[in-house]
């Protein structure tokens, strides 16, 4: 919502908080009302399992979330309108399309580690051609290796809507949350905007307060 309507968390090279942005404002305001007027009750209490539930119960027509969850919504054993869902990348916006990676989900070495050479053997071993073919083949979590998409057996598993969609969203932002160190707390003051826009309160004067706490964690990180 907030990238695909031109805002983010910060300027990067001004390292300036930008939650009270025209353009974060008016993604706050859009996933505010949607969930406001459209969502299911008490969905300020819910994390992914429980709205994939929902979803999976057809009590809900639309669920955005990581592609990677897509066997909860188009398996048939956990989803009751799994031959009813269909795969789309998220819809552009005023920005176009500005899709996001989210590459915490990676693999990395501890600075401790006391077998380095043999940890990252077994990381060049985990996600080499040989073995994400085999893994992604079986329908495990896609890989970040492209050519295995473009092999025999490497996406036979996948649903064409769903692969389609997936291979889409390229050339977009390499971070889905604030880059900075300390991100729980970040997520924690911009969160108090997001709850604010689901409850359908100011959301104008929530954003500033949360820019002004959100900017006192940027200071510190980039002094």
């Amino acid at each position: 919502f907030l990238y695909n309507l031109g805002g983010d968390w910060f300027d990067p090279q001004t390292h300036k908080a930008t939650l009270n942005t025209p353009a974060a404002l008016a993604a706050f305001k859009l996933y505010g009302d949607l969930l406001h007027n459209y969502g299911p009750p008490g969905v300020l209490n819910m994390s992914w399992p429980q709205a994939v539930a929902i979803f999976g119960q057809g009590k809900a027509a639309l669920y955005t979330d990581a592609d990677s969850i897509y066997e909860n919504l188009l398996d048939p054993t956990k989803s009751q309108v799994a031959d009813k869902t269909g795969v789309a990348p998220f819809p552009s916006g005023p920005a176009g399309s500005t899709p996001y990676s989210v590459c915490s989900w990676g693999l990395a070495i501890s600075s401790n580690a006391p077998n380095k050479d043999a940890a990252w053997e077994f990381i060049k071993w985990a996600t080499s051609k040989e073995i994400t073919l085999k893994t992604q083949g079986n329908g495990a979590v896609p890989s970040a290796r492209a050519s295995v998409y473009t092999m025999k057996g490497g996406v036979d598993k996948f649903p064409k809507d769903w692969l389609a969609a997936a291979q889409s969203e390229t050339g977009g932002k390499q971070y889905d949350r604030p880059v900075v160190v300390q991100v729980g707390e970040a997520r924690d003051i911009i969160g108090t905007v997001i709850v604010v826009a689901i409850e359908g309160k100011d959301i104008n004067a929530s954003a500033q307060q949360a820019n002004t706490q959100f900017q006192a964690i940027l200071d510190k990180e980039f002094k």
